[in-house]
């Protein structure tokens, strides 16, 4: 029982640490750019303790460690002061909105390549190859068991998902690079062909591939320099970003179903799991949660950031701002349906 509570304490801290990153992304460019703040917060509900500045400036620890808040002055409402959030130029609202989310990502890409000169990757491996019934390849270009999977066709494997529909896509020839006793081997021209598997229940079934079976999640990881990983960081954060906008036009679409989605209780216990494997996937899960959160946020849903861009590039491009009430009221809106669907979606995995 106290080894469950220590790693959802984990999650906790884990949860909470990305959301303090995208506020103070908000809070330091505000403060760079003249923005008067009222409170920095984490966590959300009754203050445990807080601190004020001689600029007026409260720093405080909230009771409920789910949330956080960078208080702006006339953030929502009209504001006579010079230095409030509704009187600054639109372009210095918009890079303080756009920061969180850019914070976010600045966060996941450092993590990711301490994360990859540390500890490496778990890449697709070759853990059994298949007998060919067609074609039988030469040992210069076929796939053993062992190797680790790298490239196919030059485009290098960043995610788990992507495999299976790179290895389909890759034609009936492909040149894939390997790693193989610790060296890159590159395979040319490696061809698909009919092959057999031996099913549980004794039957033989035929497919066509390239006849090898993956692991995602060996024991043993691909080793990155740190140039090697500070150069994999970018694409691997921003294949991310597009495998979270997939998976949301997927939910739109209908390919993707409600269930596999998850709220923030969900988060907690995935994260609490993910805790008990080691620190190498904490870190790819904090990656994972930090690129989700800076698409997330700046997507055009009342209360995120990106709606509130969108408020004021409609005021800069009109010359004056939609009514601070009627904006306020659809932010106030936005974010009690938002609870409500995280909420929902936790009822639902918890009692369906």
């Amino acid at each position: 029982m106290f080894e469950s509570i220590f790693y959802i304490l984990i999650a906790f801290v884990v949860l909470m640490f990305m959301i303090t990153v995208h506020e103070a992304g908000h809070y330091i460019s505000g403060r760079l750019l003249g923005f008067k703040i009222n409170e920095f917060a984490v966590g959300m509900g009754p203050k445990l303790f807080s601190k004020t500045l001689k600029s007026g400036q409260v720093f405080s620890l909230r009771a409920i460690p789910l949330g956080g808040f960078c208080a702006f002055e006339g953030e929502d409402e009209d504001n006579a002061s010079p230095d409030a959030f509704n009187n600054q130029k639109p372009w210095k609202r918009l890079i303080v909105l756009f920061s969180g989310a850019f914070m976010n990502f600045i966060s996941a890409l450092v993590i990711v390549v301490i994360a990859f000169s540390c500890f490496g990757d778990a890449l697709p491996q070759i853990i059994e190859t298949h007998p060919k019934t067609d074609i039988v390849q030469t040992q210069e270009n076929s796939l053993q068991a062992g190797d680790t999977l790298l490239e196919i066709n030059g485009k290098k494997i960043l995610l788990s998902v992507d495999v299976s529909s790179m290895i389909q896509g890759a034609g009936d020839k492909a040149d894939v690079l390997v790693l193989r006793d610790g060296k890159k081997v590159l395979l040319k021209d490696v061809q698909k062909s009919n092959y057999t598997i031996t099913n549980e229940d004794g039957t033989i079934s035929t497919h066509f591939g390239w006849g090898v079976t993956l692991t995602y999640a060996g024991s043993e990881r691909t080793s990155f320099t740190f140039g090697e990983a500070l150069a994999r960081s970018m694409p691997y954060c921003l294949r991310t970003a597009e495998y979270v906008l997939e998976t949301l036009g997927g939910l739109i679409t209908g390919i993707i179903g409600i269930d596999q989605l998850g709220g923030p209780i969900t988060t907690i216990d995935i994260t609490s799991q993910v805790a008990r494997q080691g620190l190498p996937n904490i870190l790819m899960l904090i990656t994972l949660i930090s690129v989700n959160l800076a698409v997330f946020n700046l997507l055009p849903v009342p209360s995120l950031d990106g709606c509130r861009m969108i408020f004021v590039l409609i005021e800069w491009l009109r010359g004056k701002p939609v009514s601070r009430t009627v904006e306020g009221y659809i932010h106030f809106i936005g974010i009690l349906l938002l609870f409500g669907f995280v909420i929902m979606i936790d009822l639902l995995k918890l009692f369906g």
